[in-house]
């Protein structure tokens, strides 16, 4: 199974509160609506205050993770022509400059083995 992992980081004038409150309420419906391809999408938010960063480890540099998982190649490639079309990413970049920092975004590509 291919999967894509995003490294995202929130805008630092928000509360954690409030950018997990936007992606869930406002980003995740768009995506769904504009990338219907993927089998799975995930995001895992990072728990600043019971985490091992309360302790003293330093700052990963992101406050969320989300995995967009794929079922078969020609869904990943979909994906891929799909963020590739101008009007497509233009509408996703609009709404992440309500929420995160799109330049600070890393992107990995993976592939499970079980």
């Amino acid at each position: 199974m291919i999967k894509q992992f995003f490294l995202i980081s929130k805008k630092p004038e928000l509360k954690a509160s409030e950018f997990r409150q936007y992606y869930e309420s406002h980003h995740v419906p768009l995506i769904k609506r504009l990338l219907p391809m993927f089998a799975r999408y995930r995001r895992h938010y990072l728990d600043r205050e019971n985490s091992a960063l309360a302790s003293g480890q330093p700052d990963p540099g992101f406050d969320a993770i989300t995995e967009i998982w794929f079922s078969r190649p020609a869904d990943y490639d979909a994906f891929i022509e799909r963020v590739s079309d101008p009007e497509v990413i233009a509408k996703i970049r609009t709404d992440e400059a309500n929420f995160l920092i799109s330049d600070a975004t890393r992107s990995l590509r993976m592939e499970t083995c079980e």
